[in-house]
């Protein structure tokens, strides 16, 4: 399923800020002493939602030679990223594992692609805290905390506004208003997740998605 081209550059790159940033904002609690062994993360989650590097020019939607070549650099660039942030996160947690994902949308999606970046690291989980730890409920804004299946969560999401007018619709939020991030400790280990374009309930069910790969091996 093609990536439409319309969406795919912006949110790329907004993919590869956030991977660069990993470990020093998350709030995960070094440990001292002995760690769990940590695992590798696959190279896609499901049908959906596969590894930044792995994207062809032709899931793109790469139509011409330099459409292409700006799809292998995307890819090549998302590879070191990654490995940059996985030696921080090891210099500082003594064993990590991170990667960002993708969701490969149908043709002719008209919003920015879902993204889940997977940090593993361990330890306690700590608190889930990326915007502050205080309950937010404003006018067009929200920030809450959650448990949703045994993940702790927070849950930030913008009101719907009219896209011509920017009036709020008074409609419930969709997916793609939605910025969460959901944290679960397994066996010694802790797996982050930080999302956009995702509901609540999905990435809780994708955290158990990802334990579920992990421990499989």
């Amino acid at each position: 399923m093609p990536i439409a081209r319309s969406t795919v550059v912006g949110a790329t790159a907004g993919v590869l800020l956030l991977a660069g940033a990993v470990g020093f904002g998350v709030g995960l609690p070094k440990l001292v002493g002995d760690t769990a062994a940590v695992p590798s993360l696959p190279t896609k989650l499901d049908s959906r939602f596969v590894a930044l590097q792995t994207i062809t020019p032709e899931q793109a939607g790469a139509a011409t030679p330099e459409e292409e070549q700006q799809i292998e650099e995307f890819t090549r660039r998302a590879a070191e990223s990654e490995v940059e942030t996985r030696k921080v996160l090891t210099e500082q947690y003594d064993g990590a594992s991170v990667r960002s994902y993708m969701d490969v949308p149908e043709p002719g999606a008209q919003s920015a692609p879902a993204q889940i970046q997977v940090t593993i690291v361990p330890g306690p989980e700590g608190l889930v805290n990326p915007n502050g730890s205080f309950v937010v409920d404003e006018p067009g804004g929200h920030l809450d905390l959650r448990e949703i299946d045994g993940s702790r969560c927070a849950v930030a999401w913008n009101d719907p506004v009219d896209q011509s007018t920017g009036v709020p619709t008074g409609q419930s939020p969709t997916a793609d208003d939605y910025r969460v991030q959901c944290r679960k400790e397994r066996a010694g280990l802790t797996y982050d997740l930080y999302t956009s374009g995702l509901k609540p309930e999905e990435v809780a069910s994708y955290v158990d998605k990802v334990v579920a790969l992990t421990e499989k091996g």
